[in-house]
């Protein structure tokens, strides 16, 4: 590896109440990363493979809105980069069976100027829990929120509890002014425009090309601003990227397996982590032959797994056999050999499925680079099954709504890892999930869920978690591909960045004074 790149694995830690804890552990050559102090007058230029749905963290459609809309909202519990819980806009809390007590942080403010306390945040509460929000399925048994003082919120559930901590690390725990919520005209207006209590202000965009961010000078905790102006642009040309960055005109570049190789053979500093995103082929079981179990193993028979990792990825990634990572503590073992790439079985279940001459669907799939060339080589080895697969590539903010309104036979996409893991089970497999076009799951996976969400140790969650894995995997809900490295390409002069678990915050990054 050469000097200037770091690789992060995931590694489990321990465990806190109601939560997991995962660590990054740097390993590798020597990182090039400057450890100088940044000047927060120089600006920040980010380039990624994507913008922004919707500034609505509780109605929009797709969950990796977060990224970005975590520069315009605060949430009320944070995560380390290990993913652990720590203080947000809640300074602490306290879980038992039936409650969750947090307690706010005084004198906060959304960038309005508006003061932000315990009935803004149960008016927010209440609407993450509404049927058409995203949120709803994190929050499933919250029968209540109710503000007791000024500064304290109490939700109440009906039954298990232990994933809501970290559940409101993400889209469910983002605070809205509630001026900018509670009518259509509203509703509308703040898909377009944020209205949060974040780092950042949106100064102005350009949809789907670039968004300037400047800092608030008000913000409660002046540390996680490293820069005053932050800019992002998409940029979904990784060779582009790579140029940027090698030239100068951009700061930080999303890295993903296809530009680690260049990156590092140019020189340039690298930091990558195995995260717990991962490529997946989810079907909608109301379409083409997907109502069939024997045709959905048949597929999970036919694909290579480790061909996809060790082509399309380029070695960078790990074959996936479930939601969830080796050395991630939800991860299952026994579900390790459930689907062997195996083309003759695979025509046999098809055989036995009534279909001996195959079939064929068309999957929906996000146009860039790293997806195009997985569905590819998926293509291929369906076909090799007599299963044709036609591709329809879609930009990633056309891509999952279509497939969640039910309007596609498949969706080659990537998750992204969840801030617990039952979140992301829940989301994915949950019957009511509105991430779910198929509005049915697998026989005893609600009770499976239930059952680990009571657990708060760590080794029997991972092992409770387990056996909500094995009623997917059973019922081959989605067919798992690979998990894959991600992180950034940086300039030298970039400081604080550090690998993440889930998703990059930017919190403390900037630019290093010449």
């Amino acid at each position: 590896m050469p000097a200037g790149s770091r690789r992060s694995p995931i590694r489990v830690l321990g465990a806190v109440i109601g939560t997991c804890a995962v660590l990054l552990t740097a390993c590798g050559s020597t990182t090039t990363e400057n450890s100088g102090v940044g000047d927060p007058a120089l600006p920040l230029h980010y380039a990624t493979v994507f913008g922004v749905s919707s500034f609505d963290p509780h109605k929009t459609r797709i969950t990796s809105d977060a990224t970005m809309l975590n520069m315009v909202y605060d949430r009320l519990v944070h995560r380390d980069a290990a993913g652990q819980p720590i203080p947000g806009l809640a300074e602490s809390w306290e879980i038992d069976e039936t409650t969750l007590t947090l307690h706010l942080r005084d004198g906060l403010t959304f960038s309005s100027g508006a003061a932000l306390g315990a009935d803004a945040v149960v008016a927010n509460l209440r609407r993450a829990l509404e049927a058409d929000s995203i949120t709803a399925p994190m929050l499933a048994g919250v029968v209540g929120v109710d503000a007791t003082d000024d500064r304290t919120v109490v939700l109440t559930f009906d039954g298990p509890g232990a994933q809501y901590v970290l559940a409101l690390s993400d889209l469910a725990g983002m605070i809205v002014d509630p001026d900018a919520f509670g009518s259509p005209e509203k509703d509308t207006q703040l898909a377009l425009t944020p209205a949060g209590a974040g780092r950042y202000v949106l100064a102005e965009s350009r949809p789907g090309a670039e968004y300037e961010f400047t800092a608030r000078a008000d913000y409660w905790d002046p540390d996680a601003i490293g820069t005053e102006t932050f800019v992002w642009t998409v940029m979904t040309d990784p060779q582009a990227r790579l140029s940027a960055v090698s030239a100068g005109d951009i700061d930080v570049a999303i890295t993903t397996p296809l530009t680690i190789d260049a990156a590092e053979q140019q020189g340039l500093r690298v930091e990558t982590a195995l995260r717990l995103d991962h490529m997946a082929l989810n079907f909608n079981r109301n379409r083409s032959e997907f109502g069939n179990l024997e045709v959905r193993k048949a597929i999970a028979h036919a694909i290579d797994r480790r061909a996809i990792a060790d082509t399309a990825m380029e070695g960078h990634a790990e074959a996936a056999t479930q939601n969830f990572p080796e050395d991630y503590f939800a991860y299952d073992p026994d579900l390790a050999d459930d689907y062997p790439y195996d083309p003759d079985r695979a025509r046999q279940l098809l055989s036995d499925a009534g279909l001996p001459d195959g079939f064929s669907f068309t999957a929906i799939l996000l146009n860039l680079p790293e997806n195009v060339q997985v569905a590819q080589i998926v293509q291929q080895q369906l076909a090799q099954v007599g299963i044709e697969m036609k591709l329809e590539p879609l930009p990633p903010s056309d891509a999952s709504p279509t497939f969640y309104r039910g309007d596609a036979d498949a969706f080659l996409t990537t998750f992204t890892g969840r801030s617990d893991p039952a979140l992301l089970l829940s989301a994915l497999y949950g019957e009511n999930s509105p991430q779910n076009p198929s509005r049915t799951t697998a026989p005893g996976f609600q009770e499976a869920l239930d059952s680990a969400n009571r657990e708060t140790d760590l080794q029997t969650r991972g092992d409770k978690l387990g056996e909500v894995s094995k009623t997917a995997m059973d019922n081959v809900l989605a067919v798992p591909l690979v998990f894959f490295e991600l992180g950034s390409t940086l300039t030298d002069q970039v400081v604080g960045y550090e690998t993440n678990l889930l998703i990059d915050e930017w919190r403390g990054v900037g630019i290093a004074a010449s």
